[in-house]
């Protein structure tokens, strides 16, 4: 499957979920980070194959595209523009991808972007039901259902944005803040979550030894092995939703219009 994931605005958490949304379950996948700026974030998972490239090198990324079966274009913020001019100039590139991926956050600016990329990506001739907005970020405690959160995103799907994308039912991917404690881990998030540590004996070991560190230690790594089942269950929730693919976490919608994921 060839997939690309972007939005004209940066913060939206696209090298987040095309590490751990899209790379986790597609072990042979190749990650091409488009980004000429900032490092990958994908440079730290040792087990990914990633390629950093730059939007002037898009022949190279068309190449990739053509010869590939599964490939994740992960088009930094810095490069958005430049991909999308060579997108213009090259013109059956638009059809080698799959899906194009559209994450948006509660922020108005990013929602505002995200409404400018789908119809970048409408005026290119995409397919829109090739476009899938992913909500990301959303804060799981909040009394505020998507509608709210997403007002911008939602309100344009309802009216302009018909048919140039999917929304429904919402990709829902929560606010976790194991996604930053997993950047120095080099592993993805199921990986992390599949830990086998026994984190309650180390406790213990550190307690008798009268090792604080070690106690400190062993009691962040349950804290963030909890943070990352909860991460992974969602995750795994929202690809199987993308992808049509039947998942035991699967659960009814819930109120206020969320499809829990």
């Amino acid at each position: 499957m060839k997939i690309c994931v972007l939005n004209l605005s940066g913060n939206v958490g696209k090298s987040t979920l095309a590490i751990h949304l899209l790379a986790a379950y597609s072990p042979r996948a190749r990650i091409l980070s488009v980004e000429s700026i900032n490092a990958s974030a994908a440079d730290r998972m040792p087990g990914l194959d990633v390629e950093e490239l730059g939007a002037s090198r898009f022949k190279e990324i068309l190449r990739e595209l053509m010869q590939g079966e599964d490939v994740i274009v992960d088009v930094g913020a810095s490069n958005v523009a430049g991909f999308m001019t060579e997108m213009k100039r090259f013109t059956s590139a638009v059809g080698e991808f799959d899906w194009v991926l559209v994450p948006t956050v509660p922020a108005l600016k990013q929602q505002l972007d995200t409404i400018a990329t789908i119809d970048w990506l409408h005026e290119l001739g995409l397919d829109g039901g090739k476009v899938r907005v992913i909500f990301n970020q959303y804060a799981s405690d909040t009394q505020d259902p998507i509608q709210v959160v997403y007002s911008q995103v939602l309100g344009y799907a309802a009216a302009d944005g018909k048919g140039k994308a999917v929304y429904e039912p919402h990709a829902v991917v929560d606010h976790n803040e194991v996604y930053e404690l997993a950047k120095d881990s080099g592993q993805v998030m199921r990986e992390l979550a599949g830990s086998t540590t026994d984190w309650r004996a180390a406790r213990g070991d550190a307690k008798r030894a009268g090792d604080m560190v070690a106690l400190e230690r062993a009691m962040s790594g349950q804290m963030t092995h909890d943070l990352a089942v909860t991460a992974h269950e969602n995750l795994a929730r929202v690809h199987a939703m993308l992808f049509n693919v039947r998942s035991a976490n699967d659960t009814e919608p819930a109120a206020g219009g969320r499809k829990r994921a």
